[in-house]
């Protein structure tokens, strides 16, 4: 087992686990039942502790472990854990150590159940060193990760037979204890389990409280739930309602069954109720909650500054539930989600409820889930159908009329969506119409459309004509745009004259107009985006001849939405009124509101100093006169702008970093446009000094640091200072007068006040404190205070003169009548008595025929639902259903896992396609599952592959529950969602984070494709249209996840913005593709994510046929390729004037002389192929019906072209009579090939490609580009740079030129310089120095193979004599270039040189090898090889040197044995050698003696950077080790000379190294003492300071 024991994750709903009574449970297999005793009370040794998000278990074997099996004397115990997700499961036996391991001993098992769940896939066991249980090293430490982090009151869930250590060392000792809570207890609240749960909920409604007994956070929302639960309870509506609580913690399973819903974590604002009802599944109960009010009395919200305040709960709150929406909430449950009915009860159903909603042989499960959906706002029932074939869905409103049709279901019926049909039948409940209030906003955010608006003023009399007219265009509006897509359609609303200061948000101001018109995403004040119509100024005018034709405005309004709905509408903001004069004069300050802000301040090209106030702020004269002063100060300045907005009734951007709601005043400089109508290109910056200080000078000195024009400072705070005296004086004088009657208006509010507090006797809030002289003043006088505390003031009584005598008499008769009274009472109470005893028992007869005949009603009802239950689960056995599934992916794959429960294995079927998934198979109870869904991208179908899923309900003997898909994909990125159409299987799926991988980086879903003018983003179907209506069109697939041609697709969008003013590029066509969303389109042009950034050039005269060229760096390279493509891909020609145009237009020329006519000709297929691949390069044309050369005024012969070997072999001489010829003319040359080789596509293009290019030209960077991009072989020409005139300079080029001739057609040969271009020499072995040098590369790529011709000259004499010999030269160098056509050269590597004299001394000596000498010097030796590949850079190179040679030395005497070293850095290094980085210090090899093919190196595995002193002998090991059985040598004795030799010669270099950088340094220092001194005589210190 691993020392990593891990469980099984549970996919899907987890199975119920039984709890285990005792605290361990024996479980092994193959124990009989009669097990002794002793062995049953074996259990291991355990110690926890706990952290608030783990736990810690400590597990050693049992005490006395010579009762586990297999144990004796000296046995070991062994532990080995499982972890599930609620237990622990550990098997114990013992291992005797001896050499008979086959017998096979079967451990104990226990399962240990936790307290509560834990996340297995994070869970993990590690083996203890030192346990801290048990008595051996064989103790396990089990860590847990909890699934719900609080603090567990116990480890098991059943610790009765004994209590458990506790590990202090490992326990968190900060982790607060937690308050056990009460839950929800009273008279009518049951306490449930799980099975008294589900059996109550199969026959009656359950309202239950499930919570956590360590969760405090609900406490005060059980409070509440117990008093609901009295009141509700006692009320005859809810009198088969049960109320319940249930314990999550004692009933896990339960809390596994809803986890995912996310409504048990112990927060306050989670702490639902759940309500089973028992004709709708167990599995889908639904969820309320109980809200509370707060009251408390005013004294204590007085006292308490913080009352209100967000999170605070101020002294004297008193909480209780609001009864009255829990009811109502309640209520809405009660009735079935959905109703059964016949024909006839169609019309009363339609009568009883406001929205009604009917279907017809649909998926009742669906439509279920919908009627769930909207309780309380629309009823749902199902027609038995008369005939089971027919399908459908309507809708019925109340204001519908009898005469109109139901609204038919416009979603699919046979894959019915329940979240549409949801979301269909909320939107077509809505009234057309409907006046706006609160309850309204919060329905129409629920249904998530936007919403049109229209303002109506239904008090003004005068305009009653105009809104009916506004009215019904609005609602003719309404019916145009009723739907459930929000990118189209809306809802409706109107607003009366009380909403009127919504418009603000709508860029309306006062006075406001009506009727009005916009658009929100939210209803509500200050919600959401907003739009408003564009109407004209003055928009009270403007909009009574708007809505006085109605058609009209129907179709503006419309058209308008489209925009907005499109987004190509900005949002509208508050604005004041437009003011008289919009445009600024100079000298003045403007006035602006938000609707010229963007037209005066952002489009300006001036430099703007802008004010922001408040119209309520102080001063407000002094600040005025401040700006005019300015103004009038830069008059003179066209470029210089002064202005000011009132914030209460405009907006201000975000980009001023304003608050909202502030009275400051704020000053800012705004930088110019670059042009009129352009947004200002950088932030405006705001004057930092209080807005109190700021003077015009500061603000003139404040503009003068920021702005961009030139104006004078000093000549502005003169005039200023001129300008202040007058203005600012005139604003003094005029403030003081507003101060003035401010004041007096306030003494006058001030004493009216005091006048109205004393004639009402009120008391102020502000006197607070004063109450106690309020008291004085109102109450009552001190002394009739004084005269009641006292007794005081009282009247005396007077004294009692009646006789006694008289008081007796009236006593005694009083007596008589009280009892009298006293036994009338007796007799009528016992009347009453006697009635209520006769009374009760009439009524106790009649309950108990009320119980027998309800009782007798129950069963009958009964009878008949679990009748109709058994129908229904039978005809819902027989409909196929959506199996759930979930899916996770990686970089490379996805991860989908689809959940069948008891999957039948013989009616699985799984079709895996690039773009589309199908499975469908049966569950246990034969009810068939189809799972069918296009992927939203391209997978690999032939790597992608499936499994079978298995159940963890029985580990021993699993059953299938679903499938696992693996599906590769295609273009590995991350993907944005699974389905093509998410909305259709979005109720079945779910994220699957634990397989997703989470190291995976979103990619940026928002990457813009290419915009801009003349640059449309089309449909493939959209794009087969335009190419077939335009000349040329361009297009750019891209992928919204690639962001690798932003840079090319910026000069794309410029090629298409500028293409619109040049000649013959007007009718070309640009646009863009959405590559993922037309899929089928990015995949038959194989459109992927790479720098190409390919485009495709689609012709009108060549359909389907698109050319690919790749992106861009410029966008003039993008017009020149439009250009090239204009031209048709072969000209016909009919005539010698035709033929001279062609082969003058271009510098190359093409041209065909077919025997057969244009369609029939059975090569020009090829041909054309040949002229598409050569688009630019070259001009085609061609004859048709026999003309020849002749005709066209051309001589036939032509300079002949090399056919290799391969072609000659080819050829056909019965092609010849139909076979074309084919000239190739070089109008600059003068010249014309004729094309002799076999006439297929591949040689007639190479052909064509070859001699499209000059026949010899010099390299260069340019004439590179376009030999990369025609991928055609070079012959290459190294010349002298230094010494151009030399005579082999001259040779050379004659020979290269009759090369060039020779093999026209088939090299392209160019001439370079040495200086210039070495190191295109190193890969082919060359030698920079020794020029002229002829090589040939396959392609112009540092990747392709190159050969190098060797010419073998050892001096300069030979190299000359060699180019002096032209023709032997050109004959040597002409097999070269055959050999090369015909595929028989070797590559060539580079290389570097040894001395020509060098030979290997022999055995004893290092062997120098380069790659020139490689093969023979190692591959091709007799010899056993030990190879060194080292970098002459490497640290302590010499060291190493003298390492290698000491090892040579001690295997002087071996004859079978060579010792070799190769420079990494100067040469080539054969792939079997796995060198991947060739700087690498040193890496040695052994190559046993074997023919070359044979050969296989092994490496050294020791490392080389260790001790110098130290590598001979390891070396020597090496070597004797390799060659055992091979030869026999003695190791001990060249070990011990290798070691003291490397002691004494290593020791030595390292002395001499040392003295070597000790002179050096000396060297060093004498030169800077000399410099120094140098600098002194010349004076160089002398004005330093010293000291």
């Amino acid at each position: 087992m691993p020392k990593h024991s891990r469980g099984v994750r549970h996919l899907g709903r987890r199975p119920e686990v039984l709890r285990l009574a005792p605290l361990f449970l024996l479980l092994a297999t193959g124990e009989s039942a009669s097990a002794s005793k002793s062995q049953v009370e074996l259990r291991p040794h355990l110690r926890w502790a706990q952290t608030n998000t783990s736990v810690s278990v400590e597990i050693g074997p049992p005490r006395g472990s010579t009762k586990l099996p297999g144990c004796s004397g000296e046995a070991v115990p062994k532990i080995e854990v499982s972890i599930a997700f609620d237990r622990i499961f550990v098997s114990a036996a013992c291992s005797d150590g001896g050499e008979d391991r086959s017998r096979e001993i079967e451990p104990l098992r226990w399962a240990l159940e936790l307290r509560e769940d834990v996340l297995p896939d994070e869970c993990h066991s590690e083996r203890l060193t030192n346990p801290g249980v048990g008595s051996s090293s064989t103790g396990l430490l089990v860590l847990l990760r909890k699934q719900v982090q609080h603090r567990w009151d116990r480890l098991l869930m059943d610790e009765s037979s004994s209590s458990l250590p506790r590990d202090w060392k490992r326990e968190d000792r900060n982790l607060p204890d937690e308050d056990e809570v009460d839950l929800p207890r009273a008279q009518n609240i049951h306490r449930l389990g799980t099975v008294g749960l589900t059996e109550l909920a199969a026959t009656s409604t359950v309202v239950v409280a499930m919570r956590y007994p360590w969760c405090t956070a609900c406490e005060e929302k059980d409070k509440a739930f117990v008093k609901v639960s009295k009141v509700a309870g006692s009320k005859q509506e809810f009198s088969d309602v049960t109320f319940a609580v249930l314990d999550l913690r004692e009933e896990k399973s339960m809390a596994r069954q809803f986890w995912s819903w996310g409504q048990h974590a112990c927060m306050k604002n989670k702490c639902p109720l759940h309500v089973f009802k028992p004709d709708e599944p167990f599995e889908e109960p639904y969820t309320i909650s109980v809200n509370l009010l707060y009251e408390m009395d005013e004294m204590a919200m007085m006292s308490d500054p913080m009352a209100g305040s967000p999170g605070h709960s101020p002294r004297g709150q008193v909480a209780k539930p609001n009864f009255d929406r829990f009811e109502q909430d309640l209520s809405l449950l009660l009735s079935p989600a959905l109703y059964h009915l016949d024909r006839a009860e169609v019309k009363e159903f339609r009568r009883r409820w406001e929205t009604s909603v009917v279907g017809v042989g649909v998926n009742s499960s669906e439509f279920r889930r919908a009627a769930r959906q909207l309780r309380g706002s629309a009823a749902f029932a199902i027609l038995e159908a008369a005939h089971q074939d027919s399908s459908f869905i309507e809708l019925w409103r109340s204001d519908m009329a009898v005469e109109d049709k139901a609204l038919s279901y416009d979603g699919s019926l046979t894959s019915l969506n329940a979240s549409y049909l949801a979301h269909y039948a909320r939107v077509h409940s809505q009234p057309l119409v409907q006046n706006y209030s609160w309850d309204l906003k919060d329905v129409f955010e629920d249904i998530g459309l936007p919403v049109a608006v229209l303002w109506a003023n239904y008090s003004d009399t005068n305009s009653t004509n105009l809104t009916q007219k506004a009215l019904a265009a609005f609602r003719s509006l309404c019916e145009r745009r009723r739907g459930t897509n929000a990118s189209r359609h809306v809802l409706c609303c109107i607003m009366d004259q009380s909403h009127a200061y919504y418009q603000r948000d709508y860029g309306s101001h006062e006075p406001y107009p009506f009727p009005f018109f916009g658009l929100t995403k939210k209803l509500g004040f200050g919600e959401g985006d907003r739009f408003g119509y564009p109407f004209k100024e003055p928009v009270n005018a403007t909009v009574q001849q708007f809505f006085k034709k109605p058609v009209r405005a129907v179709k503006d309004m419309n058209t308008w939405l489209s925009r907005v709905l499109s987004g190509r509408v900005p949002r509208s903001h508050e604005s004041g009124a437009v003011p008289n004069q919009s445009t600024w004069v100079r000298g003045q300050v403007q006035e602006l509101v938000w609707k010229t802000y963007q037209q005066q301040i952002n489009g300006s090209t001036a430099d703007v100093l802008l004010e922001l106030y408040d119209n309520q702020r102080k001063k407000q004269h002094l600040a005025a006169a401040t700006m005019d002063v300015i103004a009038l100060t830069l008059k003179d300045y066209a470029d210089l702008k002064i202005a000011r907005m009132e914030v209460s009734q405009n907006y201000v951007p975000p980009i001023f970093g304003r608050k909202q709601y502030s009275k400051d005043t704020e000053y800012y400089w705004i930088p110019p446009s670059i042009a009129t109508g352009e947004w200002s290109p950088g932030s405006p910056v705001r004057f930092s000094g209080p807005p109190e200080e700021a003077t015009p000078a500061k603000l003139l000195r404040f503009l003068k640091k920021h702005t961009m024009s030139q104006w004078s400072l000093k000549e502005a705070l003169e005039a200023s200072a001129d300008l202040s005296e007058e203005i600012i004086g005139r604003a003094k004088i005029e403030q003081r007068e507003d101060d003035r009657a401010e004041e007096e208006k306030q003494q006058m509010i001030k004493k009216m006040m005091s006048t109205l507090k004393k004639e009402k006797g009120l008391v102020d809030v502000g006197e607070m404190m004063g109450l106690k002289k309020a008291a004085d003043a109102l109450g009552p006088q001190k002394e009739d205070i004084e005269q009641k505390k006292t007794g005081k003031g009282k009247e005396k009584s007077k004294p009692d003169t009646k006789p006694e005598k008289d008081l007796e008499q009236k006593r005694a008769e009083r007596r008589e009548q009280l009892k009298k009274e006293e036994e009338k009472r007796k007799g009528i109470e016992k009347k009453d008595k006697e009635k209520r005893k006769k009374r009760r028992e009439e009524d106790k007869k009649k309950k108990e025929k009320k119980k027998a005949e309800e009782a007798e009603r129950q069963a009958q009802a009964a009878k008949a639902a679990q009748e109709k239950r058994r129908k229904l689960e039978e005809q819902k056995l027989r409909q196929p259903t959506t199996p759930l599934f979930s899916w996770g992916q990686s970089k490379e794959q996805l991860r989908v896992s689809v959940s069948i429960q008891r999957l039948q294995e013989d009616s699985l079927s799984v079709n895996l396609t690039s773009d589309r998934v199908n499975i469908r198979g049966k569950d246990g109870r034969g009810r068939p599952h189809i799972l069918e869904f296009e992927l939203r991208e391209f997978i690999v179908p032939e790597n992608s592959s499936w499994n079978l899923r298995f159940s963890e309900e029985n580990p021993l003997d699993p059953a299938p529950d679903g499938v696992v898909l693996l599906l590769h994909k295609q273009s590995l990125h991350r993907w944005d969602r699974l389905a093509q159409d998410h909305a259709a299987v979005k109720n079945f799926m779910k994220k699957d984070w634990v397989q997703d991988d989470g190291d995976l980086e979103e990619e940026h879903e928002e990457v813009d494709l290419p915009s801009g003018p003349n640059l449309k983003k089309v449909t493939a179907a959209a794009l087969d249209r335009l190419s077939a209506s335009r000349t040329l069109v361009v297009a750019a697939p891209r992928f919204p996840w690639c962001d690798k041609c932003k840079e090319k697709d910026r000069h794309f969008e410029k090629a298409a913005r500028t293409s619109r003013d040049k000649d013959h590029l007007d009718t070309v066509s640009f646009v863009v593709i959405d590559a993922r969303e037309e899929k089928y389109f990015a995949q038959r042009h194989n459109v992927t994510c790479s720098d190409n950034c390919d485009l495709l050039l689609f012709k009108q005269d060549e359909p389907n046929e698109p050319y690919v060229v790749p992106g861009r760096r410029f966008p003039e390279e993008v017009q020149i390729d439009c250009y090239k493509h204009l031209l048709p891909v072969v000209s016909e020609v009919k005539n010698q004037s035709q033929l001279d145009r062609v082969t003058s237009a271009f510098d190359t020329a093409i041209v065909g002389f077919f025997s057969g006519s244009r369609s029939d000709d059975a090569f020009f297929p090829r041909f054309r192929a040949v002229a598409r691949q050569l688009r630019g390069h070259a001009l085609f044309g061609a004859t048709f019906d026999g003309l020849t050369p002749r005709d066209m005024g051309i001589d036939r012969e032509a300079s002949p072209s090399f056919r290799s070997s391969d072609a000659l072999q080819g050829s056909d001489v019965t092609d010849e009579a139909e076979r074309p010829l084919i000239l190739l003319f070089k109008p600059k040359e003068n010249r014309h090939v004729e094309f002799t080789g076999e006439l297929t596509l591949e040689t007639l293009t190479r052909f064509s490609k070859v001699l499209s290019v000059p026949l010899i030209s010099e390299y260069s960077f340019e004439s590179r580009q376009k030999y990369q991009e025609l991928k055609v072989p070079l012959g290459m020409m190294w010349l002298d740079g230094e010494k151009s005139a030399r005579e082999e300079n001259a040779w050379a080029k004659e020979v290269l030129e009759r090369l060039a001739h020779r093999f026209s057609g088939h090299l392209v040969f160019v001439t370079l310089n040495n200086t210039r271009d070495a190191f295109l020499m190193r890969p082919m072995s060359l030698d920079p120095r020794r020029v002229p040098a002829f090589g040939i590369a396959t392609v112009d790529d540092m990747e392709s193979p190159k050969f190098g011709y060797d010419i073998k000259a050892t001096s300069w004499e030979e190299l000359t004599s060699f180019w002096q010999k032209k023709d032997v030269a050109y004959d040597r160098l002409e097999s070269f270039c055959a050999s090369f056509l015909d595929g028989t050269l070797e590559a060539s590597h580079e290389s570097s040189e040894l001395p020509s004299s060098y030979r290997w001394p022999g055995p004893g000596l290092v062997h120098e090898v380069v790659w020139k000498t490689f093969r023979d010097s190692v591959y091709r030796t007799e010899h056993d090889v030990l190879l060194e590949l080292y970098s002459p850079m490497r640290p302590q190179h010499r060291t190493h040197v003298t390492v290698l040679d000491l090892v040579a030395e001690a295997l002087g005497g071996l004859k079978t044995l060579k010792v070799a070293r190769m420079d990494t850095a100067n040469n080539y290094v054969l792939p079997e050698f796995g060198l991947k980085d060739k700087e690498k210090a040193s890496t040695i090899f052994f190559l046993p003696a074997a023919p070359e093919r044979h050969r296989k190196p092994r490496r050294f595995a020791g490392k080389t950077s260790g001790k110098a002193e130290e590598l001979p002998e390891r070396l020597l090991r090496f070597v004797h080790r390799e060659t055992r059985g091979q030869t026999d040598w003695d190791l001990a004795e060249r070990v011990a000379w290798v070691n003291t030799e490397a002691q004494q010669r290593i020791r030595r270099l390292r002395a001499i190294e040392k003295d070597y950088e000790k002179k050096m340094q000396d060297e060093w220092m004498q030169k800077e003492m000399e410099e120094f001194e140098r600098y002194k005589r010349l004076g160089k210190f002398d004005n330093l300071p010293l000291g």
